[in-house]
């Protein structure tokens, strides 16, 4: 297959195309044995050989999906141009290489599950305003929530700053004390839960995504990350569907 060569670079897990030209203005790029510094050009990637500082490359084959449990204080981000922590300052370098990326968000003050990828595909869908994929928050509040504003809650909130009604949820007591809560909803903005209880009076002491669709927190210890499972991948295929392109997903012991 015939690809350009600043985007086969990329595909090698060298940074942006932006980032790869840069390489190849500078010479460090050889095809063929032959320095090249011109991005443009095409290469054939089952016969010509790309060198990177006298290193042969080759592109991506597989996705990679793993999942992550964020702590406290991290952003959402690949990175911050204010110098904060990000979610990628916990992933380890071998995922970085290959350009694996958050899906979605969970607010800096927000715990738990999230997904990091290079299937753009999947991204999309999980991502999307129309997915129905179910997300599970454990939240703690500051005194015990009344029944009448779980029922307002269960059924969407009007929110006039955000100009939004924030989505019905399902709420169950998770201990007796009445102020820690199960919360599950499907879709959602960033801060929904905060801002819905926070519009009832309530104070959000914490939060954290358990669940997000079949994927839970087992086996994480916050802070740290994992391979998705073989059995949570078809999972989480089945909901996105049969990938357009040739590229198969990694499987455990391959990551």
């Amino acid at each position: 297959m015939k690809i350009r060569l600043n985007k086969y670079l990329a595909s090698c897990g060298l940074g942006s195309r932006r980032k790869v030209e840069k390489y190849i203005f500078s010479g460090k790029v050889r095809v063929n044995g032959s320095v090249v510094r011109t991005p443009g050009i095409t290469v054939e990637t089952e016969s010509d050989s790309v060198q990177f500082e006298n290193k042969p490359l080759e592109p991506n084959k597989r996705f990679k999906y793993i999942v992550l449990n964020k702590p406290k204080g991290y952003l959402t981000a690949l990175k911050d141009d204010r110098g904060r922590p990000t979610v990628m300052d916990l992933i380890p370098e071998k995922y970085k290489r290959v350009g694996v990326f958050p899906v979605g968000r969970l607010d800096r003050d927000t715990e738990g599950i999230i997904i990091l990828t290079n299937d753009g595909r999947l991204a999309h869908i999980l991502t999307g305003p129309f997915n129905r994929i179910s997300k599970e928050y454990v939240v703690t509040i500051d005194r015990p929530i009344e029944k009448t504003d779980m029922d307002k809650m269960e059924r969407g909130i009007y929110i006039p700053q955000l100009k939004i009604k924030t989505k019905p949820a399902s709420i169950e007591f998770k201990d007796k004390s009445g102020s820690c809560l199960r919360i599950t909803l499907a879709g959602g903005k960033n801060r929904h839960i905060r801002q819905a209880l926070k519009k009832l009076g309530y104070r959000v002491i914490a939060v954290k995504r358990t669940a997000l669709g079949p994927l839970v927190l087992k086996g994480v210890n916050k802070g740290m990350c994992r391979p998705l499972h073989e059995y949570e991948m078809k999972l989480l295929l089945k909901i996105a569907g049969p990938s357009p392109d040739s590229q198969k997903p990694e499987t455990p012991g391959e990551t």
